[in-house]
């Protein structure tokens, strides 16, 4: 299929720690961009800081038609190329950006943990002895390392005290 005259979104490798720029030149022609990025926590001279950086370094995504744009976007400061297969761009699936869009918080940085279980929530334990049993969510514990679940076994309920990280919300695991 000749994607060169559609619009459509596709990823564009930078220079290194070039991000920023190349997506403020990309900007400048017009063109609508996206550069997810994500907080963490990093140790700078032995002081944990919060840093900000791309969610995926040495990339972004820019929503252009190639027959148009191509050749000012290889041009742009900052750009290295837009990935494809030989001299052809390859679109991204407009629902990949979508889904990146959805995990943005308020902050407007990309959430990368999943979001919080809530009282209520039917989980299934992946992991350790009690592997496969299913349980519904009760509280997380101040180290918010583990969790209280309601242990659901053969007409028998009981309160465990296990690792968030055995976990996985119901609708997930299957």
């Amino acid at each position: 299929m000749d994607y060169s005259r559609e619009t459509n979104w596709y990823a564009i490798q930078t220079k290194p720690c070039r991000e920023v720029a190349a997506a403020m030149n990309i900007k400048r022609l017009g063109l609508e961009v996206f550069l997810p990025q994500v907080k963490q926590q990093k140790r700078v001279w032995g002081v944990e800081q919060m840093v900000m950086k791309p969610l995926f370094a040495g990339y972004l995504f820019a929503r252009f038609s190639p027959a148009a744009y191509l050749h000012l976007i290889h041009y742009a400061r900052g750009v290295r190329r837009v990935v494809g297969s030989g001299k052809s761009p390859l679109p991204v699936d407009a629902e990949i950006i979508l889904a990146i869009r959805l995990r943005i918080g308020e902050d407007g940085y990309v959430r990368l943990e999943p979001e919080p279980m809530q009282r209520g929530d039917r989980v299934v334990v992946q992991e350790g002895p009690l592997q496969g049993l299913s349980g519904i969510f009760e509280q997380a514990l101040d180290e918010r390392e583990r969790v209280v679940i309601l242990l659901e076994a053969i007409r028998y309920q009981a309160r465990v005290l296990i690792e968030k990280r055995y976990l996985k919300a119901q609708a997930e695991a299957v």
